[in-house]
């Protein structure tokens, strides 16, 4: 079933279903288009509400419907937009670029391309991945692989288990997981990486406080040529190595690191960044 809203200006979605997926598509256009396939979809409720268009699966006494009531929600929505969700069980992927975008599911992948401001992702098991945040990111996620390109500003992630990777992070980010290996391409502006087991990488890390903490695994910071670095380094029974030149105190307004790394065993290891 399809639903058409003029909108002329950026808008607000919220979907709540309990399985199927979400395919979001913020384009340049005036009005959002909402198309509901599935057995079930004459039961869906699709309407406008104030500035936010809404679109609701029924539920049982149980809580959303189980397998029977999987649903595909394909939404088109002018660039800008927020996209809001709490699922039980679905995929979610947005392409183009939102506003803000706000995901909650209980199981399943979630994949957003761009988002001009802050992103909140919330699930229990599912692969993350994401092309931009502009500024804020929070992520909360019991299992799964996280993946970002680019991190405008903060960012806090927290998981049970899994990877996490980044491809640059302008914004000081921290990132806390059980067990994964976490890794932060470029750290522009601080990062502190926390985990039980697995290694933590620091490929560049170009200013500001390094910290670097778990329990088994190695951890490894590039640091650029001529950087000045403050170290406080303990492994338990593993080796320490750098190949670092001294740098001497940083001049007035000189980029500078403070690293703070520790492992009880795990090897530890400071290179010229790449």
């Amino acid at each position: 079933m399809q639903h058409l809203f003029e909108t002329p200006a950026p808008t607000a979605v919220y979907v709540e279903l309990g399985s199927g997926d979400v395919d979001a598509r913020a384009e340049d256009t005036d009005r959002t288009v909402i198309d509901v396939d599935g057995e079930y979809a004459d039961e869906v409720v699709v309407e406008q509400r104030g500035d936010q268009i809404v679109v609701l699966a029924p539920r049982e006494r149980g809580g959303f419907f189980g397998n029977r009531d999987k649903l595909r929600v394909r939404v088109s929505l002018p660039t800008g937009s927020e996209l809001a969700t709490k699922l039980g069980s679905a995929d979610v992927t947005a392409t183009g670029r939102l506003g803000t975008a706000k995901i909650r599911t209980g199981s399943g992948d979630v994949r957003l391309t761009d988002i001009d401001d802050e992103a909140i992702i919330e699930t229990g098991s599912g692969d993350i991945e994401i092309g931009s945040v502009g500024h804020e990111l929070r992520v909360k996620s019991g299992s799964g692989d996280i993946e970002i390109d680019h991190l405008g500003g903060s960012g806090t992630i927290a998981t049970a288990s899994g990877d996490v990777q980044i491809a640059t992070a302008s914004g000081p980010i921290h990132v806390r997981s059980a067990s994964g290996d976490l890794r932060i391409r470029e750290a522009k502006n601080g990062v502190e990486l926390n985990t039980a087991s697995g290694d933590l990488y620091v490929d560049v890390a170009q200013r500001g406080r390094v910290t670097a903490k778990n329990v088994s695994g190695d951890i490894y910071v590039g640091v650029p040529d001529g950087t000045p670095v403050w170290t406080d380094i303990t492994s338990v029974t593993g080796s320490v190595s750098s190949d670092l030149a001294g740098a001497g105190e940083p001049a007035p307004g000189q980029d500078y690191i403070e690293l703070r790394a520790k492992t009880v065993s795990g090897d530890i290891r400071l290179e010229r960044a790449r």
